[in-house]
């Protein structure tokens, strides 16, 4: 009888001595079922680091990318991200985050708090999927398929001196309609393929000037 009570005992500890280990595989997978898959790190040039959960990640090329990440690639680096759409950016010396909602086709969201991001959206029927840059001072919606969204803060803006944070944003193909959400004056601009605007601290867009000419005269603003 004491030997089957001993049994019966050591039975109990093992039970309860594994309970913590299945509460963590618990934890875990429903850390994994939360985590969205927005892409793939297609290429990297340099370096580059992702902050996920806290954590912060070297970058590596077949890394997968989840909602909520946030890269960084530090000068003289690149990063190429395949979206689960077809879709891909182009970090250039750059901080981003990827919106909790980019694995919905329907209403896809990049933050970009510095530097530069090159995007090229893919065309479904004929059509660019719905797909939203977002800077400190503005937003661009995509209406076409290739655009380049540039974040400088600390330096002045061309044509304002005394503004020292602004976006610019160039289209290669396609339409991409910019705002500034910060602003008092709501103005959207239409900014076709060959053409690009400035968006300085509070104000609406620049009216969009031939790309490249921002590098040589101050945009004209309503």
């Amino acid at each position: 009888m004491r030997f089957l009570n001993q049994l019966a005992k050591e039975s109990r500890l093992q039970r309860f001595a594994s309970l913590p280990v299945c509460l963590i595989l618990a934890c875990l997978a429903g850390n994994a079922a939360a985590q969205v898959r927005a892409g793939t790190i297609r290429e990297l040039h340099g370096a580059g680091q992702i902050r996920r959960n806290g954590r912060v990640v070297a970058l590596a090329t077949g890394m997968p990318v989840f909602a909520g990440d946030r890269l960084e690639t530090p000068r003289q680096s690149s990063v190429t991200v395949d979206l689960a759409d077809g879709s891909q950016l182009v970090l250039s010396d750059a901080s981003i985050v990827i919106g909790d909602k980019i694995a919905n086709p329907a209403d896809p969201t990049i933050e970009l708090l510095k530097g530069k991001l090159r995007s090229i959206v893919k065309m479904v029927g004929g059509k660019p999927v719905e797909f939203e840059v977002h800077t400190p001072n503005a937003a661009a919606s995509v209406r076409g398929t290739e655009f380049d969204t540039e974040y400088i803060e600390g330096k002045p803006c061309p044509g304002f001196p005394q503004c020292l944070r602004y976006t610019d944003i160039g289209v290669y193909k396609g339409i991409v309609e910019v705002r500034n959400p910060t602003s008092s004056k709501p103005v959207t601009m239409r900014v076709a393929a060959g053409y690009e605007t400035t968006v300085p601290c509070d104000l609406p867009p620049a009216t969009p000037a031939p790309l490249g000419m921002g590098d040589l005269t101050a945009p004209g603003y309503h």
